[in-house]
């Protein structure tokens, strides 16, 4: 059985123009599902695509599409289907700004480890002591990105 699993998308925005940019996270959860069934793994992905669209389209639509009065084309930064470094983000919901780093991974876009910290150093700590974030293999440096923070779970 497919346990429920937190999903965190960071994506760059860009107006047509080319005038702004903006980084936004959405955390959705994809729905447990069964292993033994290929169907079922693919409504759970399926069922995560549509939250996430959802939440970038209220985003869009929202209070901080004024902040540049530009609808934005989306382009995937990064995934991490794990806890990310930092309590910050998944102790509370979202509807934040957030400074996060972000690092590549072994696996290649577009799997990387995240997370909230007050500095690099902090954030690498923590990613050398969670279990799940270490077995990504980090590759060092992190980059520093302000994002705003979407979770399933807040109405924007």
């Amino acid at each position: 059985m497919g346990i429920p699993l937190d999903i965190f998308s960071l994506y760059v925005l860009r107006d047509e123009g080319g005038g702004c940019r903006h980084h936004l996270l959405l955390r959705v959860e994809q729905p447990a599902f069964s292993n033994a069934d290929e169907g079922d793994y693919a409504r759970a992905v399926e069922a995560a695509e549509r939250k996430r669209r959802a939440l970038f389209e209220a985003y869009e639509a929202g209070p901080l599409a004024g902040e540049c009065g530009a609808r934005h084309g989306a382009k995937l930064v990064g995934e991490l289907q794990s806890q990310p470094a930092g309590a910050e983000l998944f102790e509370q919901g979202g509807g934040f700004r957030v400074d996060l780093w972000v690092a590549e991974t072994r696996f290649g876009h577009p799997w990387v480890a995240m997370g909230a910290a007050g500095s690099e150093e902090e954030f690498w700590r923590a990613v050398e002591g969670d279990e799940n974030l270490s077995a990504l293999g980090a590759l060092r440096p992190a980059e520093k990105l302000p994002a705003y923070f979407v979770d399933e779970r807040d109405a924007i």
